[in-house]
Parts: structure tokens; sequence; C-alpha cells
């Protein structure tokens, strides 16, 4: 989308907090973007601020100094603006999956005959046709994030925020629900910030990857992600990916080490 403007620009945020008349810096001048239907992943060390940026950036939190932007639109310190998926489905557990789904456009007024339509829809898109009337304890863990993950696509928000979406997840239903999440985002190309400690997750998801520093979050690293799309699994076993994926990891180990001290 040529010329549009970002989807989310984040301006030089920076945040601390204070404990016991301590002040903690948590982020330090962070400054990065989303273009529209761009698919952009934050990787960091443990406690580098890359969940309080997300409150930030959801009017949760409000910035000590800088600025979020989305659409060209100046919304610091508003909410409403994004839809939002964290580390636990948080599916409620009295509304069947079809009523957590459809809940995004309950909330902002869609009719219910339309909402309902649509959740059907992409319950049979996403491979959970016939869980429309189970309740969430009945789905195993990554079905239960596919609903979570719907109840997000299908708000009304553009920009998508996902907060380490698979990491309560094993090894083999994160595969699954990597390959899964690639395929639908082909298709919907929504604008999409995402958090993960996961390189290969990163490069296989993502167009860019914002590496940041230990606390004091801030901005490393920007990676642009060379390989073409559609992406396959594949790739994760190209010479270039395998030396990216050391690069990363070697900045990570980096970080931790400085925090280990």
């Amino acid at each position: 989308m040529a010329g549009a403007p970002p989807a989310l620009e984040v301006d030089s945020v920076t945040k601390a907090f204070f404990h016991r008349r301590r002040e903690t810096l948590v982020l330090d001048h962070v400054s990065l973007k989303v273009e529209p239907q761009e698919f952009v992943s934050i990787v960091g060390p443990s406690g580098c601020g890359k969940s309080t940026l997300f409150h930030i950036i959801g009017g949760l939190e409000q910035p000590d100094a800088g600025t979020i932007s989305m659409n060209g639109k100046p919304v610091t310190g508003q909410r409403g603006e994004i839809s939002y998926m964290p580390q636990q489905p948080a599916l409620f557990p009295w509304r069947t999956i079809e009523d957590n789904v459809l809940l995004a456009g309950e909330l902002k007024g869609k009719p219910r005959a339309e909402a309902r339509a649509a959740a059907r829809h992409w319950l049979d898109k996403v491979g959970l046709g016939g869980f429309e009337r189970a309740y969430p304890h009945m789905l195993s863990g990554g079905m239960q994030q596919r609903a979570a993950f719907l109840r997000a696509l299908l708000a009304p928000q553009e920009l998508m925020l996902l907060d380490e979406p698979f990491s309560a997840l094993d090894a083999l239903t994160r595969s699954e629900m990597q390959r899964w999440l690639l395929e639908l985002w082909e298709e919907n190309r929504r604008s999409v910030l995402f958090i993960t400690h996961n390189i290969e997750e990163a490069l296989l998801l993502s167009s860019r990857i914002y590496v940041f520093s230990g606390r004091p979050g801030s901005v490393l690293h920007t990676v642009d992600v060379p390989f073409p799309r559609p992406r396959r699994e594949e790739i994760t076993e190209s010479p270039e990916f395998l030396k990216l994926k050391r690069q990363l990891s070697q900045w990570m180990r980096e970080e931790q080490a400085k925090a280990a001290k």
C-alpha cells in the first residue's frame, strides 16, 4: 500500500515504573513501525519491556515520553484501537467457542446474526467446524489458541497485537500453529505486531524483526527478513535462513549475558 501512513508508529517511547521510591527504567526511547498489511516481530530477552510496550500501544499504560500513532493519527493513551491476543487464550469458560469468537463484533455493535454467520464461516475455515457449541475446557490447547486468534482476527480493528501466543504450547503443537498462522495471514494480510522469544518463529513469519536490548528495552537491531512470500516451512532449512538465525541468536545471547552480570 504505497504512500499510506504506517498502521502503527511508535516514536521514542520511554517508560519507567516506581516501586518503594526507586525508579526502574523499562523502555528507553523505543521507535518502530508496522506498515499496512505487514507482519512485524519483536524479539528480546525476558524483562526487556515488550509486554509493557504492548500495554502502551493498547492505551492501558501512558508513556513517560514519546507517542503512538496509527494510520497517521495520534492515539497515545487511547483504548479500543487494536485487537489483542495474549499468551493464554483467555476464552470465557461460560461461553461456547462460537460465542467467544463473535464477542468482539458484539462489543462493537455488529448485528448479532451477521456476527454469528461470520464466526461460523471462519470456525469452519480454521478447522473448528463442529465445535461451535463446545466450551473452552473441551478443546485442546492448540484449538483454544485458534479460537482466540480467530476472535482477534474478527475484531474490527486493523492492527493485531500478538503477545507470545504459542509460548504455552508443546513443540509439535507450536509448529502446527506456526504453519496455520502463516497460511491464514498470507490469505488475510492484517497488520500484525508479534512478540516472541522464538527466533525461528520470528524469521518464518515476519517481514521485519526488531531485536530489543535487555532492560531498559531499546531497539538494538532492525532486521529486514529477505525471504519471499508465500513462505513455507522448508525455508527454515536454507543456508540464508540458518545464517540469519545464528546472527539473531548471538545478539540474544549477548544481551542475556549482560543481564546476568
